[in-house]
């Protein structure tokens, strides 16, 4: 009776201190012995059996590896005995997205809601689907292909789900069929964000009539200035089956700025992919704030830049190594140069940082990418192909500005993998300019990118989301442009450039939740974020002032709509530099903060100071 009780107080102990004993136990001994403990302890008697089926789902704790269990083998998408044949017919069938569900073929909408969207939806089509595909009509069956195909489709932000299965053909020992079908997204997103002084309003098309192709416009407007900002883009994300991508980009910016782009460029999409390239261009004017004495003063610069750039991937184990088809070494090279119209005057400008300059930039390096699936991550319980692999490349370049050439090396390592306690990547880059046998603007790079697995508590999801980074600069040019920052791609959004150092961390930890239900196919997922993140100069980084934002919000997803993530949020600042103290901000964007690396080499560059 002793021992009931004792289990009963641990366990009542560890649910009011949010896991904190578990927490602790786990830090003595391995978490498995720990939670196989409880459960064998459970089984003495009924009355601890009954505490224990109170508190556990033993499924729940069998799902996340808490206890032993033998996992059910998976079915192979395609057969041995299906491999290699030669593939006759291939039928896609689209399905609007509402009512439909690719493995139930009986399950049809049934409500006026239902039917009414779906009547309003225009469906993917099917040459749409054909032109990501990886295989086609009379091609032998590969087993990689269907499963790389199936990510390839499943990717489009246009499509919720897919399937491919092949089909046996009665009498036939060597021709098969392919069925695949394909649930569609609803596409037309509205998405926006209201702060104190700014307001926006974005609508955007992901599958313009069928066809694959993005449209988007975006209005801006500024309370206290009355200033208005349009942005407009459009892309296509796949010519004709060559993965070739379009996309026209135009902003007409606050302070009368602007940006015209076009850029077409294929990536190494796929570990199949042997050739890639693209070429860019752009033409901008931008406001810079410059600091001069003890003030800030705004003035234009205005350049034309393009870029060029081609790489080509190659095998590198033997035809009978299992990892061969999954790595590859790239060799690419990147042309750009940058040519200014409008400068700044030499004293507010004094290192000549806005300068005409060319660049070479050459790449040689050994890529390995593997996808396994997962939900609950960035979308409520929708397959998400998450990337792992490793990666390391050696960068050489040349650079001419300011009647000097330089050359430039540097170096990049990532690693990522799935564990039983989680999933965790890691980089790190390093690569610095070289002057008369001196360095130059050397950047070094660490980040870590960590998420738990899925926790739950009866029908309650839980994820913890961790990113720190570190980055360090020495012999950096003298202009202000070249230093580092606290802004929006830091998770710490209010912040601006003139609060600036030579080095910064940041650290992200989020809490996220799925929670069962939804309203109209709406699931809100709430979250609690902190950000913290300092910068410092010649100082010691740690010893500076640590900023912060914590936040509570919701993650909103929907069974019909996959926009990655859409986020509403009310953030708290202690300290914004420069605008006040103890200020609160409303937010509601897409959250990209939390994106992970994908271990696909592509076009070389310099390792970015940021």
């Amino acid at each position: 009776m002793k021992r009931n009780i004792l289990f009963f107080i641990v366990f009542i102990f560890c649910l009011n201190s949010d896991h904190i004993c578990a927490q602790d136990i786990i830090q003595e001994k391995d978490s498995i012995s720990i939670y196989q403990d409880i459960n064998d302890l459970s089984k003495k008697n009924k009355f601890s059996r009954f505490i224990y089926k109170l508190v556990f789902k033993e499924s729940a704790l069998e799902a996340e590896n808490l206890v032993p269990f033998k996992p059910k083998k998976k079915k192979k998408v395609v057969s041995t005995s299906q491999e290699g044949k030669i593939i006759r017919n291939i039928t896609i069938e689209t399905l609007d997205p509402f009512g439909y569900s690719i493995t139930n073929e009986k399950k049809v909408p049934k409500r006026k809601l239902e039917n009414f969207g779906n009547s309003v939806h225009i469906k993917t089509n099917e040459i749409t689907i054909r032109n990501i595909m990886l295989f086609k009509k009379h091609d032998k069956l590969d087993a990689k292909l269907v499963l790389e195909s199936e990510r390839l489709i499943r990717s489009q932000r246009y499509i919720r789900e897919v399937t491919i299965v092949p089909v046996d053909i009665p009498n036939s020992k060597d021709s098969i069929d392919v069925k695949i079908r394909v649930l569609d997204s609803w596409t037309l997103i509205p998405t926006g964000s209201l702060s104190s002084n700014e307001s926006s309003v974005k609508l955007t098309e992901r599958n313009i009539l069928g066809f694959g192709h993005l449209i988007s416009g975006n209005i801006k407007n500024r309370f206290d200035t009355k200033e208005r900002a349009t942005y407009a883009q459009y892309s296509i994300n796949n010519i004709k089956n060559t993965y070739i991508r379009l996309d026209l980009d135009y902003a007409n910016d606050f302070n009368n700025d602007s940006k015209r782009s076009i850029d077409i460029n294929r990536p190494f999409y796929s570990v199949i992919t042997k050739n890639a390239g693209g070429f860019y261009f752009e033409n901008r004017l931008r406001t810079e704030q410059i600091p001069f004495f003890d003030d800030f003063i705004l003035r234009d610069v205005s350049y034309d830049f393009q870029e060029y750039w081609y790489g080509r991937a190659f095998k590198i184990n033997s035809k009978d190594n299992p990892e061969r088809y999954f790595t590859n070494m790239i060799i690419a090279l990147t042309y750009n140069q940058k040519v200014f119209g409008r400068v700044l005057d030499a004293v507010l400008d004094p290192s000549n940082y806005f300068s005409n300059e060319k660049n070479w930039i050459g790449m040689i390096g050994v890529s390995k990418q593997k996808f396994y699936q997962d939900k609950f991550v960035f979308n409520y319980n929708i397959t998400e192909d998450i990337p792992y692999g490793e990666n390391i490349a050696l960068i050489i370049g040349h650079q001419e500005k300011n009647s000097n050439s330089r050359m430039y090396t540097g170096l990049s390592v990532s690693y990522g993998k799935k564990y039983s306690f989680g999933y965790a990547s890691g980089f790190a880059e390093w690569g610095s300019f070289y002057d008369a046998g001196l360095t130059e603007q050397t950047t070094f790079k660490i980040g870590l990118n960590y998420f738990s697995p899925l926790i739950s508590w009866g029908k309650w999801h839980f994820r913890q989301f961790v990113k720190p980074t570190y980055v360090w600069g020495n012999n950096r040019d003298e202009s202000f442009k070249d230093r580092l920052n606290l802004l929006e791609a830091d998770g710490l959004p209010g912040f601006n450039n003139r609060l600036n150092g030579t080095q910064k961390w940041t650290a992200s930890f989020q809490t996220q939740s799925y929670i069962p239900g939804s309203w109209y196919g709406f699931r809100f997922s709430p979250y609690f974020n902190m950000t913290l993140g300092s910068l410092a100069n010649e100082k010691a980084l740690f010893s500076s002032k640590v900023y912060s934002k914590f936040s509570i919000g919701a993650l909103i997803n929907n069974d019909f709509l996959v926009f990655n993530s859409f986020q509403i949020s009310f953030s708290y600042y202690p300290t914004i530099p420069f605008e006040g103290d103890d200020e609160m901000k409303f937010n509601s964007f897409e959250n990209t903060n939390l994106t992970l690396y994908d271990f696909q080499l592509s076009k070389p560059a310099y390792i970015k100071y940021e």
